[in-house]
């Protein structure tokens, strides 16, 4: 299997970038009165969906920041792993699709994942595949709950997740390798090098994560199992697929002074992933059919942040981004060992996307501050399982929209923020997307904050075009779906004191509210047979509450509840509940070692049981349950050598959670639910090595 990395569009992205710089920043990159120097802890800022870059504490949306320290001393490969261990954020699992995410009850394709304001393409079943976006070079994660499409466009509805990478350094040259060994058979490393000339930048870093939990012989075995009801079901004793990714980056950073630069990035990303098929006919001329996935991406992307004086703000944004998954299916014959290309189950589809976003940003002192920005989206799909189209063989959606910002800051710490987006996509109608946000610091300890937003999702090509028919799936696109339309609401209170130097006390308490109309959805219209068809209202809404105490310094403990409650579809046409409850809770402790730099750190999370419908195979809609099941990771980690050796040992999944029971609401289990969902590959000692060499 080969990839091409085709080279004009890095000359397209040249030409429409430059397009978009107005001249008045080459005046302002020279004049020495604009340079802003910054002389604050970077740890603290954020930049998702603000003016400006922008302390945390003083952001009008609540933002949730996953730090680069975190992601390490818990030993944490990708998103998935990190995303999983927050409250209110539900991260699924799949051999084959990867990971999935809820947010707020809402699913992975109304969430935007980005990395560094770019979005990520290439849905599986909606959700971008988290476990692909490796974190080794990520600085932090950003994360806003609720809709965000005045900012962010159409798969925004329901929140962003922001990877913010590395982008500087501190000397001439850098060195830094990552390495980490989990006992089930994953492998996790990564190198990068970062050079320093003058005012240029360079950095390369790539990645190899490995995973292996079993031999292909033992892959290939299949059980059956007996189930409560006298019914037998038959699964792969061990599901969990052989993968191998890799992934490369390069970036060049020009300084034009300390208030303007430019960066150019390049990414690649390979994954090959094996369904080692079941033995058939053991006994005479034994063969199998083994299934090969691969997954391509080639991001390119080229950015500009310019301060055109001390008060305004320019940020300019061009990306390219492309996507291919292949699927092969090869016959193995055992005995004389050949391999023979099932030609009919081969495919490939593809995507890509263009994007261009430029936003300009007032940041003075006064009451009044305003943002305008620009944005041109541009996606297309192709091979043998996306339906031909009206406009030609290729589908392709654009979409064209600018916003208008206003943000009034008020005596008495009130500061009150608006949007407004309008646009013009290539098949649907485009609504205006408004959205308000409020944050209220009536002290230095209490920050309470409110927001509504409208959001705006129109269907994507899948499920507008892709058909995929096998012997064991019929799933069609459905052209005539109608665009989402979706409200989010939400109140929350923050509270933060420090007690003299050491002791520190936060506390959070949010409540949401979320509706969608024409929700899309995958149902089934006959019988085997999905497509994808327009849900009249769905809902969610629930409570969050966070604790966390610094009582002596070296101790910081915490603990959050959530409740969230989730619409029932089936209620509509039975006498089902209308909404279904669910518990969450998350509790952590870490203890720094003085002297030693030695920190111990536990995390648990519970996740209680989960009530869902389903049809029987009588045709009558059953209640089940879900769960509930509790997940406990440990490590432990210390710094040497004056902070350039990291060693981190630890334990996942401690109690050895591997599946969540499935169950019907009288007690027993139903086959057309099966009698569990696949959660984790088990408990998984880890150890980590991660080396640091900078220059003076």
């Amino acid at each position: 299997m080969t990839k091409k990395i085709a080279i004009s569009p890095i000359a397209l992205l040249l030409a429409v970038w430059i397009a978009g710089i107005p001249d008045v920043i080459a005046q302002s990159a020279g004049s020495a009165a604009d340079t802003v120097t910054w002389s604050i802890d970077l740890s603290d800022i954020v930049v998702t969906a603000q003016y400006a870059p922008t302390h945390a504490g003083n952001a009008v949306h609540k933002i949730r920041v996953i730090k680069a320290e975190e992601i390490h001393r818990q030993g944490l490969n990708n998103l998935g792993e990190a995303l999983s261990r927050q409250l209110n954020l539900r991260v699924s699992t799949d051999p084959t699709l990867g990971n999935g995410l809820k947010i707020q009850g809402i699913g992975g394709e109304n969430v935007q994942i980005m990395i560094d304001g770019v979005p990520v393409i290439g849905r599986l079943d909606g959700n971008i595949d988290l476990s692909q976006i490796n974190l080794d070079n990520a600085d932090r994660i950003e994360i806003i709950e609720g809709a965000m499409s005045a900012q962010y466009g159409s798969n925004a509805s329901g929140g962003v997740v922001n990877i913010i990478t590395q982008k500087s350094q501190t000397g001439q040259f850098r060195f830094q390798s990552r390495n980490q060994y989990e006992s089930v058979g994953n492998w996790n490393n990564s190198l990068s090098l970062g050079a320093r000339f003058g005012k240029l930048l360079a950095t390369v870093s790539g990645n190899r994560y490995s995973s292996r939990l079993a031999p292909d012989d033992s892959l290939r075995l299949y059980e059956t199992r007996a189930l409560p009801s006298g019914e037998t079901i038959r699964n792969r004793k061990f599901p969990w697929n052989p993968k191998n990714q890799f992934g490369i980056e390069g970036a060049l950073r020009y300084n034009f002074s300390d208030s303007f630069y430019i960066r150019y990035t390049y990414r690649c990303f390979d994954e090959d992933l094996s369904i080692p098929g079941e033995k058939r006919r053991p006994q005479f001329k034994p063969y199998a059919f083994d299934e090969q996935y691969g997954t391509f991406r080639n991001d390119h992307s080229l950015q500009a942040e310019a301060w055109l004086n001390p008060r305004l703000y320019l940020n300019i944004l061009t990306a390219y981004n492309d996507y291919e998954r292949l699927k092969s299916v090869q016959r193995l014959d055992f005995e004389e060992g050949l391999k023979t290309p099932v030609q009919e189950e081969g495919d490939t589809t593809g995507f890509s996307s263009w994007l261009h976003r430029s936003t300009l940003s007032t940041t003075a002192k006064g009451r009044w501050n305003g943002q305008v920005g620009l944005e041109w989206l541009r996606e297309s799909g192709a091979g043998k399982r996306i339906a031909a189209w009206e406009g030609g063989d290729q589908p392709v959606l654009s979409n064209y929209a600018g916003w208008i910002g206003l943000k009034w800051q008020a005596a008495g710490g009130l500061m009150l923020s608006g949007n407004v987006r309008y646009g013009y996509n290539s098949r649907y109608k485009h609504p205006v997307v408004p959205a308000l946000h409020l944050s209220w610091q009536p002290g230095p300890d209490w920050t309470w904050r409110a927001s509504y937003a409208h959001g705006f999702r129109a269907p994507s090509i899948k499920e507008l075009y892709f058909n995929f028919i096998d012997v064991n799936h019929d799933i069609t696109g459905n052209p005539d779906l109608e665009a989402e339309r979706s409200r989010n609401a939400s109140l929350s209170v923050d509270f933060n004191r420090r007690f003299g130097k050491k002791h520190r006390v936060s506390a959070e308490a949010k409540v949401f509210y979320n509706v969608i109309s024409n929700r899309i959805i995958l149902a089934e219209y006959t019988p085997a047979r999905y497509n994808y068809q327009n849900l009249d209202r769905f809902e969610t809404h629930g409570l969050n509450l966070r604790l966390a105490f610094d009582p002596t310094g070296p101790f910081d403990i915490g603990a959050g509840l959530a409740f969230t409650r989730l619409y029932n579809t089936w209620s509509k046409d039975t006498d089902a509940d209308k909404y279904t409850g669910l518990f969450e809770m998350q509790n952590f402790c870490s203890v720094d070692i003085p002297g030693v730099k030695m920190q111990v750190r536990l995390d648990h999370r519970f996740i209680g049981k989960e009530v869902f419908f389903y049809e029987d195979e009588a045709g009558q809609i059953t209640e089940g349950f879900a769960g509930g099941y509790h997940l406990i990771d440990a490590a432990l980690n210390r710094f040497f050598w004056k902070d350039r050796i990291f060693l981190a040992a630890g334990v996942k999944n401690l109690l050895d959670v591997e599946n969540i029971p499935l169950s019907g609401s009288s007690g027993g289990t139903h086959s057309s639910v099966g009698d569990s969902r696949l959660l984790s590959w088990g408990r998984a000692f880890f150890l980590r090595l991660d080396i640091a060499l900078n220059s003076k």
